[in-house]
């Protein structure tokens, strides 16, 4: 009972923040959850409800949400500069935009600190008479006996809210002294210019709600939003950051319009069939070859030879692959070391696309191995002895009996591993980070690039910025891809079925 109320208390916490923070869907489904797991736990019976209620909670706050906003995302145009709402883009604008004010004396300001929370404030006067105590979120005014106290740099009284800070802690904290901007009011702003001086400026931009546009002060120029979610003014110039805003289909049809995307993408997308094709055939060969050696009753040391290849298993696939980029280098690589060659296993696109196919296998034979010695280990000896008498021959046997009866068994995980080949993100990042790079690609897609990786560039590019719209646009295009692809397997699992 105590571990129900705590847990629902935690994610009605974690509900109250993400309010405070506009996630508005997020927020409704943590409540939702702190309710249900407050009421499924607090009642008598309902045992499979608790069983199943936290694996329901946990898919559908990091699964299924994830997914319906990566689909949400797709027809907008969240990207670097894009990521903002229209009210908190304009305010961003305009925080941006100062000039100094001419014939405002700099003003004087002391550094004090909130002992209670550690925040950074500044104590001044503004105009003479007024005193001040703020940083950039808030203002108060106050007393002239308080501020006295505050501005001499002295050991501060302990019945005081405030100390103030000595040489030593205005060093420390004077990226947090710097950062203050104290709004006077609409048309004054207050911004250090030293560790002790404040400097007058005004917003050089002033918006106007009712014509919804922003105007320079300085220069008079008209700046009004566009179909992009931004400020632009008539003669193109553009104001940052923009605004998200709805583009409907044009991260989807961008990927057949816009060349730099469509160039590489064709490239991408025949290699991320051609390498998913060839890494799952070579690992099923190599697990089915594996296994019937392992199946020969004469053979000795199963045990040993069994561990041995099962230790790629067991091994996370990170490091694995990691080590293997090490044991690739062209220069100083163990492989061209023992060899004495000089191949450039990560700098050459076909070299690279080599390397990748023996990691994968390298990865992925053993898993084939374990599965395929259980399928023909599972074909019942008598259908092998019958085929023997009636003559046929140990090939005949192994084509024509055994190897359709391991196909129909693993075809499900056969069309499993084609689909997590097409996806496998991991090999194409951490080994050659898909290089080398196409010319003219921007830097997003390289020969080993599959489109799971080329997604990835595309979202996280350092050269152009983030596009979340357009690779949330291809993720829904792979999922397409892979989900037509399984259940194509699957279907063609039917035509199996009448083999016994």
């Amino acid at each position: 009972m105590i571990l129900t109320l705590a847990v629902s208390v935690l994610l009605i916490l974690a509900s109250l923040r993400l309010f405070l923070n506009d996630s508005i869907v997020l927020s409704i489904l943590f409540a939702l959850s702190a309710i249900t797991i407050g009421y499924v736990y607090s009642s008598r019976g309902k045992i499979h409800h608790k069983y199943l209620a936290p694996g329901i909670i946990l898919l559908i706050i990091f699964h299924i949400f994830p997914s319906f906003y990566s689909g949400q995302v797709a027809f907008t145009n969240d990207s670097n500069g894009h990521q903002l709402s229209k009210s908190q883009a304009i305010k961003a604008i305009l925080e941006d935009a100062y000039i100094p004010v001419e014939g405002l004396p700099p003003v004087e300001f002391t550094s004090t600190r909130d002992i209670s929370t550690g925040e950074i404030f500044a104590v001044f006067q503004y105009p003479q008479g007024t005193h001040w105590i703020g940083n950039s979120q808030s203002l108060e005014k106050i007393d002239s006996n308080l501020y006295e106290q505050l501005k001499v740099k002295s050991d501060t009284s302990s019945d005081l809210k405030f100390e103030v800070l000595n040489d030593q802690e205005i060093s420390e904290s004077i990226e947090f002294i710097q950062a203050i901007q104290i709004h006077i009011n609409s048309k004054l702003v207050l911004i250090p210019s030293d560790f002790d001086l404040f400097e007058a400026y005004q917003p050089a931009l002033r918006y106007s709600e009712i014509d919804d546009q922003i105007t320079d002060q300085i220069s008079g120029v008209k700046y009004r939003p566009n179909d992009n979610g931004q400020m632009v003014s008539d003669s193109g110039d553009v104001l940052y950051p923009g605004w998200k805003i709805n583009v409907g289909l044009k991260n989807f049809t961008s990927v057949i319009n816009n060349e730099e995307i469509r160039r590489p993408l064709s490239a991408v997308l025949i290699w991320t069939f051609v390498n998913a094709i060839i890494s799952v055939t070579l690992a099923f060969l190599m697990g089915l070859i594996l296994a019937l050696i392992f199946n020969f009753p004469s053979l000795r040391s199963k045990r040993i030879y069994r561990t041995i290849f099962i230790i790629p298993l067991a091994i996370p696939s990170v490091l694995s692959i990691l080590v293997w980029a090490g044991l690739f280098q062209s220069s100083n690589g163990v492989i061209n070391r023992i060899f004495q060659s000089s191949i450039p296993w990560l700098t050459d696109p076909s070299w690279a696309r080599i390397a990748v196919v023996i990691v994968e296998l390298w990865i992925s034979f053993p898993y084939m191995f374990l599965i395929t010695t259980g399928a023909i280990q599972s074909i019942p000896s008598e259908i092998l002895e019958a085929a023997s008498i009636d003559g046929a021959s140990t090939i005949k046997s192994f084509t024509q009996i055994k190897l359709p009866l391991v196909i129909r068994t693993l075809a499900p995980l056969l069309v499993a591993s084609l689909a997590m080949a097409l996806n496998n993100f991991g090999i194409a990042y951490l080994l050659t980070g898909g290089g080398p790079v196409f010319p003219n690609s921007n830097g997003n897609a390289g020969a080993t690039d599959i489109l799971i990786s080329y997604t990835y560039k595309l979202a996280f590019n350092a050269n152009e910025g983030n596009n979340f719209g357009l690779a949330s646009a291809l993720s829904i295009l792979n999922f397409i891809m892979v989900g037509l692809i399984s259940i194509y397997g699957l279907r063609r699992m039917k035509t199996m079925e009448g083999i016994n």
